[in-house]
């Protein structure tokens, strides 16, 4: 049994060497562990010779501590230290969750989690003994209840990973360990009647179990049931915390402050606290999340003095491998499963259509679609939840933008309440890491305001694809025939006030134009505040040019008169310019700070709205007007990409577009325009004034002089009446006398989200 324990023993992975470590100096205080490369080597070596038979004087003691020093790439990965007594009775996988001071199985068996064979070959201290027999469960949990796992040092630990009580409210923040980990949400269509649940016997956890593989949990009165999956049936990660840490060495713990400094604030889907302690201890640490974090933050060492003459971290090996862990994680998702995902798709080349699917399918499974508000879960956990659930709805409607694919998120399926103060609990520090932290407090609430409003500028975004961008909306366009213009603005109104309102409620520190103080002073001034206020900005352009162009595709000769076609097309026109020159007065703080997946599309649509503007300009000066425009967007792309390197694909995307450009037929001069609507209107006049002897003149009109009268309405009535000059005829004011003055057009003013 001495023998069968130490190769169980040997199997181990390294999360839980600090347990072993306890025991080993108890017995022999000259033993020491090391977490260097050597040492794990060194113990690589010493892991050959173990397998080999043991000398007369070779105990289980000694067995175990030189497993303990092994290297994890050993044995069969997932093993968090020696096998609990049930682990053992019952020949399964023994993993470690710290939290509760009990394995996995143990604790979804709800029973005592004991070491009774592992102890008693820990205390032979040299000497021979004879090898325990194995003992019934219930015998082991009866009689060694003096061995459970509930040490001094372990509880102390597991005290360690409870986050610290909120400032205010006086409510107990909850565990890290969540209780929709490793569940399923049953919906009301299954082959399990939702009936039947009513019925069932529960426990004081609510709980009932249906076999030996999974149970059942209700989690409020109003019939939400969940099952809990036995968690030995989720596969193990294939590769270990070490080995990540291995692949961004020396600079994880520095990855880990940039993450909570310039992603988390503005993305807040952790629990700060009860991640950093994890990451300290090593105890109940995904690895999936940890290469995710570590991969989104990567970019930030270019920036780090220190680390430039180093050698840096591969991103593409890093990326690859939060890939890899991610993909064996989402048939079994948990919190963390989700939590990696959202991460991993803010890094905009992993951002992908099927990725987004895969990750919005893995949340409904915990329920992530529906208010928790009446759950039986700790306030933090509710927070959590429903900031998890508005950041997957972000992602998922900008998913829907940036590659052209329908939502997977419906309103009818969709119950989560709005943001309030209380969801943030739990969510950031409440104590100093590090000397910057009275500044980093300070950035806290403004982080949590500029997420609230993306995600409310999100909900706009959402009903402009709903009510624009549809297959359904497609088919009643189309079916509007010449009138199709006018009823694509009056469905466009209600959404343009709505998107101008958001605008003009911006908080004062969100803004970055001021009329005022001038808009450049506000550039120049760039705080840790403002820094990060660039990517909300950039979507609103987003979203307004998304607006834009469905309206501008509309536009031709039997939908809109040309004065219609005016008042759109300088509408597009002065949003295109206010974006560009928005883009050009970027900082590098602004550039370097963080940036959603979808940014770099956001960027390219700007380009790409210009290209639309350009290949739909009815003269030739109105064409090269926004050529020229375009070129100026290239340049300050290039100028900024050393700074945000996700920019290559806006220009890629803008030299493709400009290319395809190339290929629409050269446009007329607007005088030569000019003439051939005025000999248009003229020969519609003259055939208007031959009369018809069966209808009567008009009292007071000759022919010739009705005649004149028309012509007149047909040719200054439509291009010089209401204020118009003749710059009306090419659908757009000259870029003459159109204005692009940033100070014009700023977005403080009316002008934002000019109406139609």
């Amino acid at each position: 049994m001495a023998a069968a324990l130490a190769i169980q023993a040997a199997s181990t992975g390294p999360d839980h060497r600090s347990f072993l470590r306890q025991h080993h100096q108890m017995s022999s205080p000259a033993t020491s562990l090391s977490h260097s490369p050597a040492s794990s080597s060194s113990s690589s070596s010493s892991s050959v010779s173990f397998s080999t038979a043991p000398t007369p004087n070779t105990t289980a003691a000694s067995l175990l501590r030189s497993a303990s020093i092994s290297s994890s790439s050993r044995g069969p990965p997932g093993r968090d230290g020696v096998s609990c007594d049930a682990c053992l009775f019952r020949k399964s996988r023994c993993a470690m969750n710290e939290l509760v001071n009990k394995c996995y199985s143990c604790d979804f068996h709800r029973q005592d989690c004991t070491f009774t064979l592992a102890n008693s070959a820990l205390s032979a201290s040299g000497a021979a003994s004879p090898p325990a027999r194995k003992r019934k469960l219930d015998e082991l949990v009866e009689a060694e209840s003096n061995n459970k796992r509930h040490s001094i040092d372990l509880q102390s630990s597991a005290k360690d990973m409870v986050p610290p009580p909120p400032v205010s409210g006086g409510t107990s923040l909850a565990s890290p360990r969540l209780s929709f980990q490793s569940s399923q949400h049953i919906g009301l269509t299954t082959e399990i009647e939702p009936v039947l649940f009513e019925h069932i016997p529960l426990d004081t956890n609510d709980e009932s179990s249906l076999s030996s593989t999974h149970k059942i949990r209700r989690f409020a009165e109003d019939g939400t049931f969940m099952r809990i999956m036995n968690p030995n049936a989720k596969e193990t990660p294939t590769i270990s915390l070490d080995a990540i840490e291995t692949l961004v060495a020396p600079y994880g713990s520095t990855l880990v402050d940039k993450f909570f400094e310039k992603i988390h604030p503005v993305f807040p889907v952790l629990m700060e606290d009860s991640f950093r302690q994890a990451y300290r201890t090593r105890r109940g640490l995904s690895p999936l999340l940890l290469a995710a974090v570590y991969t989104l933050t990567l970019k930030y060492l270019e920036f780090e003095p220190a680390a430039r003459s180093a050698r840096k971290p591969e991103v593409k090996r890093m990326e690859d491998t939060a890939m890899k862990l991610l993909t064996e994680s989402l048939p079994h998702a948990d919190i963390t499963t989700i939590q990696a995902g959202m991460l991993i798709m803010q890094r905009s080349s992993l951002n992908t259509s099927s990725l987004n699917g895969q990750i919005v399918t893995a949340a409904f499974e915990l329920g992530l679609h529906q208010d928790c508000f009446n759950w039986k879960i700790p306030l933090a956990e509710r927070g959590l939840r429903r900031r998890m659930a508005w950041a997957l709805h972000t992602q998922d409607k900008w998913c829907s933008l940036v590659h052209g694919r329908p939502s997977h998120m419906s309103a009818a399926n969709w119950t989560v309440r709005d943001l309030v103060d209380e969801d943030f609990i739990g969510a950031f520090s409440t104590k100093p890491h590090d000397e910057s932290a009275g500044q980093k407090d300070r950035d806290l609430g403004h982080g949590v305001r500029l997420f609230c409003q993306h995600v409310s500028l999100t909900a706009i975004l959402a009903e402009i694809l709903d009510t624009f961008y549809t297959l359904r909306a497609a088919e009643q366009f189309s079916a509007a025939g010449n009138n199709k213009t006018r009823y694509i603005l009056e469905k466009a109104k209600p959404v343009q006030i709505r998107l101008k309102d958001w605008f003009a409620r911006l908080p004062a520190s969100m803004k970055m134009d001021s009329p005022s103080s001038g808009s450049e002073i506000l550039f120049d001034e760039v705080t840790e505040e403002s820094a990060s206020n660039g990517a909300l900005h950039v979507a609103y352009f987003a979203t307004e040019i998304t607006l834009h162009r469905c309206i501008i595709r509309s536009l031709n000769n039997t939908t809109a008169d040309n004065y219609l076609s005016h008042i759109c097309r300088s509408a597009a026109k002065t949003r295109l310019i206010s974006a560009m020159d928005f883009v050009n007065r970027l900082r590098p703080a602004h550039l370097q700070a963080f940036w959603p997946g979808s940014s770099r599309t956001n960027f390219a649509l700007i380009g790409s709205f210009g290209t639309l503007l350009l290949a739909t300009a009815p003269t030739k000066e109105e064409a090269e007007f926004y050529r020229q425009r375009l070129a100026e967007y290239r340049w300050t792309l290039s100028v900024s990409v050393k700074n945000a390197q996700f920019l290559k694909h806006a220009i890629e995307s803008l030299d493709l577009s400009t290319m395809l450009a190339q290929n629409v037929p050269e446009k007329p001069g607007i005088e030569e325009l000019m003439a051939g609507v005025v000999a248009a209107a003229g020969k519609n006049n003259r055939s208007r004034r031959r009369p018809d002897p069966s209808t009567p003149r008009a009292a007071g009109g000759g022919g010739n002089g009705g005649g004149a009268i028309d012509l007149t309405l047909d040719t200054t009535g439509l291009f010089t009446g209401e204020g118009a000059t003749s710059s009306v005829v090419s659908g757009l004011a000259s870029p003459a006398t159109s204005p692009s003055n940033v100070d014009e057009m700023s977005d403080d003013d009316g002008n934002a989200g000019e109406d139609y």
